[in-house]
């Protein structure tokens, strides 16, 4: 079975190396002190406490797997020196115009979709026209109903 390839930037693999080296030395040690105090009490209610701390440990385990997942099977998207006014691509810049407000979107992976820094997924309804778009170019986005328009002005 293929394993899935995920699409990301440089800065997105430096911040899951960061929150992976986190909790591995950070979050799982605390987790593991919480378990040893617990299990040195004699309490009935340090049962439920128990196995609070060792579902969060569940947790912990299993986004350090996914986080290790992705970083296995990772490409990187390169930034480009450049502007390909003619194409959009993931990790592409996008000027866009909406009505009389104008503003810049980045196109990334699902993983990195971030609406307060304005990065987009390409699964996104917006992302998915994008992709098949090139500057000048006049888009329309239904969601839940609703049509709205955006001219690209810019591609980088």
């Amino acid at each position: 079975m293929k394993k899935e390839t995920y699409r990301i930037t440089e800065e997105k693999k430096f911040e899951l190396i960061e929150e992976l080296n986190k909790l591995q030395n950070e979050v799982l040690k605390q987790i593991a002190d919480r378990l040893e105090e617990t299990r040195k009490e004699d309490l009935s209610e340090d049962d439920i406490q128990l196995g609070e701390i060792l579902e969060e440990k569940e947790v912990v385990e299993r986004r350090i797997d996914e986080i290790s997942d992705i970083l296995d099977n990772c490409e990187i998207i390169i930034d480009k020196d450049y502007c390909e006014p003619f194409t959009v691509n993931l990790g592409s810049t996008v000027k866009l115009k909406q009505g009389r407000r104008i503003f810049d979107v980045k196109l990334v992976s699902s993983l990195e979709a971030d609406p307060e820094k304005n990065y987009i997924s390409d699964k996104s309804p917006l992302g998915k026209v994008l992709l098949k778009s090139k500057s000048g170019d006049i888009v329309n986005v239904k969601i839940r109903g609703n049509v709205t328009e955006y001219k690209i002005l810019d591609v980088c």
